[in-house]
């Protein structure tokens, strides 16, 4: 019987132990404030930093911790003869939560690259790891921010707003090598971004050797048209550095001189320039550059070198070339007309047409032939008057700029203000013989 009776009292100790057990729970960091959830999901403020518990037989109570801050913990009791509860029961909240707000509203946040589904998410940071962020809107340029929770790291903050106010834009050129410079500072070749700051205007230059480079400015201040989301641009007009030698000759592009010594000579797309490069003394250089589909195109550069010449040494610079000169004597006619005819022949082996009477008399071309050159020369007398006796007496010299030019093409001879060595007294000669 007594037996019985011990055997009752610690079942009925038991019973009581097991029907009403009161739990401690203390928390990390201390500001957590406790919250126990009722059967409506409501949450009741039941202590911050430390609170009691009381859990009946069978009646499961869950618990909330939370901390601005944190990500919040969540944990059930359950009293029943299958589990153990413990007296005390510490919780440590160690994962960081930051609120993230994306501007502009549609903007996209990317978690360690995972698109979110709204402008504004939770970044779960846990402990001793870094999560980074990305905000991203096609026309901006993209933001990113690290957040890190570890000792030794800044603290992630509550909430943070990531607003996208610096405009950007992708740029592809062709050719594909393109150098993106943009306020002087080179960015990249081709397939570049370019960044637009808020309330600010850049320069960008597209530049390429060889090319003519496009210049363009693009602005994000308010009342200015925005940047395009992609700028394609396309070097088309060709450039040639043209360098010469002599540093002084002359640079004529299509007639017109535009400089001396160096020169940036530009062919729009689809068009043919003529370059002349020219000096006295030398021979000239003459340069077809096309920019056209279907042709070879220009060189990035031409350093075009004169060849001395041969004709310009061998000759002397005259007032007296291509001149009519009137020439007075106080000889008889015959006289006269044998002087004539004897300096003429001196000088010309070819008389092609005399006539007395008139006293006219005109020779044939004689012809030097130089490595650059052909020059040619005659000599023209008329009888100019008679009482007292003139004649006009004219050195015709020309050239025609290439070699072996033939005599019989007028068309490719032009008036020369030289005379070569071989005639240069001859104006001389009939002045004092003629006396």
């Amino acid at each position: 019987m007594k037996h019985l009776y011990l055997i009752f009292v610690f079942l009925l100790f038991t019973v009581q132990a097991w029907a009403d057990k009161s739990l401690t729970i203390i928390c990390s960091p201390s500001e957590a404030t406790i919250y126990k959830v009722g059967s409506d999901k409501k949450e009741i403020n039941i202590g911050t930093g430390s609170a009691m518990i009381k859990i009946d037989k069978d009646e499961p109570i869950t618990i909330v911790v939370r901390l601005d801050g944190y990500k919040p913990f969540s944990k059930t009791y359950i009293n029943s003869k299958s589990v153990t509860l413990p007296k005390e029961d510490r919780i440590v909240l160690d994962t960081r939560l930051v609120r993230v707000n994306a501007q502009p509203y549609d903007a996209k946040i990317y978690i360690e690259g995972a698109v979110q589904s709204a402008s504004t998410a939770w970044v779960e940071v846990r402990k001793d790891a870094t999560v980074t962020v990305e905000v991203k809107k096609p026309g901006f340029f993209t933001k990113f921010k690290t957040y890190h929770n570890r000792q030794g790291m800044d603290v992630p903050p509550i909430d943070e707003v990531i607003a996208l106010t610096d405009r950007s834009m992708f740029v592809k050129t062709v050719p594909s090598d393109v150098q993106v410079i943009v306020n002087g500072k080179a960015i990249g070749d081709s397939n570049a971004e370019v960044v637009i700051p808020v309330q600010t205007c850049i320069t960008v230059q597209y530049v390429k050797e060889g090319f003519v480079t496009i210049e363009k400015q693009y602005c994000a201040k308010d009342g200015q048209p925005l940047p395009p989301l992609t700028e394609n641009i396309i070097l088309k007009d060709r450039l040639v550095a043209v360098r010469t030698t002599p540093e002084d000759a002359t640079i004529k592009i299509d007639g017109r001189v535009m400089g001396t010594g160096e020169y940036k000579v530009r062919i729009p797309f689809g068009q043919c320039v003529e370059v002349i490069v020219e000096k006295a003394g030398f021979v000239p250089s003459k340069k077809n550059y096309c920019n056209e589909d279907g042709v070879q195109p220009p060189p990035v550069s031409e350093h075009l070198i004169l060849a001395v010449d041969e004709a310009f040494t061998s000759s002397v610079q005259s007032d007296q070339a291509n001149i009519n000169f009137t020439i007075e004597t106080g000889r008889p006619e015959e006289e006269a007309w044998k002087i004539l005819s004897q300096i003429t022949m001196n000088y010309f082996d070819n008389i092609e047409l005399a006539d007395r009477e008139t006293g006219y008399v005109r020779t044939s071309w004689n012809v030097k032939n130089f490595l650059n050159n052909t020059i040619r020369t005659r000599i023209i007398v008329k009888q100019a008057d008679i009482l007292p006796l003139k004649y006009t007496i004219k050195l015709v010299s020309e050239y025609s700029g290439n070699a072996k030019t033939s005599v019989k093409e007028d068309e490719s001879f032009t008036p020369w203000d030289r005379i070569l060595n071989t005639y240069k007294d001859v104006i001389s000669e009939f002045q004092s013989r003629l006396k």
